[in-house]
């Protein structure tokens, strides 16, 4: 069995890389996409330009997508985490 210091400490690590993954995306969809936008300036969808589209509709769809992926995948780590938790003997709230 495991100690429960090693359990948090994993559990913490997943955490953290997660939220730190998801953070540059967010940084990359909020920072490359108005860069670029001019370049796409001369490409059109509905007879709107396609920057438009990428900065009203694409950046949204992308931040709800990473809400939805965050919540998953916590739902995925906590219900591990007190899986293991109780695997080791050790109460939730401790």
């Amino acid at each position: 069995m495991e100690n429960r210091h090693v359990i948090e400490e994993r559990y913490w690590r997943r955490v953290v890389r997660l939220t730190g993954v998801l953070l540059a995306v967010w940084l990359l969809a909020s920072l490359v996409g108005p860069w670029f936008a001019r370049d796409l300036e001369d490409l059109r969808f509905a007879d709107f330009p396609l920057s438009f589209w990428v900065a009203s509709q694409g950046a949204l769809l992308l931040y709800l997508a990473i809400i939805v992926v965050y919540a998953l995948v916590m739902e995925r780590l906590d219900s591990r985490y007190l899986r293991e938790r109780q695997d080791t003997g050790a109460s939730a709230d401790e």
